[in-house]
């Protein structure tokens, strides 16, 4: 099982099988993507455990943030529903995948951003940013425990 802080490399294939569900949200030119992208993944998880939903909820919330922030506009999210967990994507137009820091540094006491990446690191199972042709994404990885959470 990967834990947290585990990369996926861009070129690392898995096998993931086939999505239980796969739900698409376009966020461009909302007011709120990161309330939709939230609502989205409560929407898709009813049936998980709280606490693993909670993560899940908190890193699209970051990931769409980083992608409004950083590149100007989150393009969409992506989520797949597995027997196994979950993945979350999240599209943006910026195709600089070096503006990501792989192992993210810890943010000072007094620095107000900085603290996204290393949400993400902690609670997804494993994650990674790629280019694609509308930019880049950033993929994170959810996976269940036998106890049901990740």
């Amino acid at each position: 099982m990967l834990g947290p802080s585990t990369a996926l490399q861009e070129n690392q294939e898995c096998s993931l099988g086939r999505p239980l569900t796969h739900t698409v949200l376009d966020l461009r030119g909302l007011d709120a993507p990161q309330r939709a992208a939230r609502g989205i993944v409560r929407r898709t998880l009813t049936e998980a455990p709280p606490e693993f939903m909670d993560d899940v909820v908190l890193v699209a919330d970051e990931l769409v943030g980083n992608a409004v922030t950083h590149a100007g506009e989150a393009v969409n999210v992506s989520l797949d529903l597995y027997p196994w967990g979950m993945v979350v994507q999240v599209r943006d137009r910026n195709r600089d995948t070096a503006a990501v820091p792989r192992k993210p540094a810890p943010a000072s006491d007094e620095d107000v951003n900085g603290r996204g990446l290393l949400l993400v690191n902690e609670l997804a199972s494993a994650w990674r940013v790629q280019s694609d042709t509308a930019g880049k994404r950033v993929v994170a990885v959810f996976l269940y425990r036998a106890d049901g959470t990740h």
